[in-house]
């Protein structure tokens, strides 16, 4: 049986791998998208390579690792310094130089410690998962086109996902019915359940939302636990924040939205000078 104390570690440890993940999720980005579509990118790389050592400062400090927090905290200052994005290119692409010495240090304690972060994992990054397909299912070498439907959507993130997921289902059935709700992937071993939205429009957008409300409101089920809806928009029309900021007005709960882009990656690019953060810490 875990102990508490060994819980409570694995969550500190799996939140900080969470915003390194975030971190190079934007990185990359960054990097492969034309500035004028995702000019924000830079900015909340650095916030989250930042809110990384941060929270590994305050860790370390509570597990009483004095030495490797003057270390880490040396590094800090070296990264205020230097900018939180920098990077380096690597073997085949630039990397995040500070993100990933985090990350190195993060592996030594939970080997130190023997943190089990394969539980659970796979239900925990289900939504990276899910944000790194658009690179996938808008990549023109494998596809002749962008996703131009809504079935477009499903079938090429059902077929990344059928990879990592042996259990799952193409539009499960449910046991209690929703009226106009039929989920367009079923993942039983996390219990959660998949819709796939396609909007071009703000309209369109309004439509989906309307849908989104009138599916989840007042559904309970003891075989699925969790809604993922995944909106596909072919331009930036209604940003994350503003689906989450939704649910929550309307109390929705259990689901979460995961928005991503219709525009194509780009190939390699010329790197931009690297901006300081100017978030403000939490």
């Amino acid at each position: 049986m875990v102990s508490q104390s060994t819980k409570a570690l694995e969550e500190s440890i799996r939140l900080i791998k969470s915003y390194l993940t975030d971190a190079n999720r934007h990185f990359t980005r960054s990097e492969n998208y034309p500035e004028d579509v995702y000019n924000e990118d830079e900015e909340i790389c650095n916030y989250y390579v930042e809110k990384a050592f941060i929270s590994l400062l305050v860790l370390l400090e509570v597990i009483g690792l004095k030495e490797t927090y003057s270390k880490i905290d040396l590094l800090f200052t070296d990264a205020k310094k230097e900018g939180f994005s920098k990077s380096k290119m690597g073997i085949e692409d630039n990397y995040l130089v500070y993100a990933s010495e985090l990350q190195d240090y993060i592996d030594a304690i939970s080997s130190s410690y023997n943190v089990d972060l394969k539980r659970e994992v796979i239900s925990s990054d289900i939504i990276p998962i899910l944000r790194a397909s658009q690179y996938t299912i808008t990549d023109t070498d494998l596809f002749k086109s962008a996703p131009s439907s809504e079935t477009d959507v499903h079938l090429r993130i059902e077929g990344l996902l059928k990879s990592i997921f042996g259990d799952l289902k193409h539009k499960p059935s449910l046991t209690k019915p929703i009226k106009n709700f039929v989920p367009d992937t079923g993942l039983p071993s996390i219990k959660t359940l998949i819709e796939y939205k396609f909007i071009s429009n703000k309209t369109h957008a309004k439509i989906v939302a309307d849908e989104i409300l009138a599916d989840t409101r007042g559904y309970f089920s003891r075989e699925w636990k969790r809604f993922i809806y995944v909106i596909y928009e072919t331009t930036r029309i209604k940003p994350e924040n503003e689906w989450v900021a939704l649910l929550t007005e309307c109390d929705v709960q259990d689901t979460e939205v995961v928005v991503i882009s219709g525009v194509p990656p780009r190939g390699k690019t010329t790197k931009r000078p690297k901006l300081k953060s100017t978030r403000s810490k939490k």
